[in-house]
């Protein structure tokens, strides 16, 4: 399907150079055609012979002829579909040069997301264990006892309860 598209592609090139070719031919007829010499204008010539206007319009034609023959080896001395086929080419390494790049990309994310996967896991095994779990965040109900302090730490007037002075 796409090699049809191609050709058509070539070969409406190919047809467009002719066309074109034919239509400045046929202008550049029409415009010599049209044109008045100095001679005709004020009328020095004695006139044209049709000799003379069926041998311009011969040459004219050979110089049409050659200007479409020169077109034509232009057009099929490029190989467009050549070039069609290398652009194609070209294309498609670099999708797949786009797509090897995602792919490294999305694998390097997975790993990444493996990894931090398993640096959850590590901290739930190790925060799993009901003691640890107890000790680090402690209760709310559990009220810890004042320690009392020693008598070192006391001075001698009446800080001690009940209790006798030396």
């Amino acid at each position: 399907m796409v090699n049809q598209i191609i050709k058509g592609f070539g070969q409406g090139l190919k047809k467009l150079g002719e066309e074109t070719v034919e239509k400045l031919g046929e202008e550049g007829q029409k415009i010599l055609e049209s044109t008045i010499t100095g001679k005709e204008l004020l009328g020095l010539d004695g006139g044209v012979n049709e000799e003379e206007i069926a041998k311009k319009k011969q040459e004219d034609e050979i110089r049409k002829q050659k200007e479409i023959s020169e077109v034509k080896s232009q057009i099929s001395g490029r190989d467009v579909e050549g070039e069609m086929e290398k652009i194609r080419k070209q294309r498609e390494d670099e999708e797949k040069q786009k797509e090897e790049v995602f792919l490294e990309n999305l694998k390097r994310q997975r790993e990444a997301e493996r990894q931090q996967e398993m640096a959850n896991n590590d901290l739930m095994m190790e925060s799993s264990n009901p003691s640890k779990q107890k000790k680090s965040r402690g209760s709310a109900f559990v009220h810890k006892k004042k320690q009392q302090p020693d008598q070192s730490q006391m001075s001698q007037t009446s800080e001690f309860k009940g209790g006798k002075i030396d």
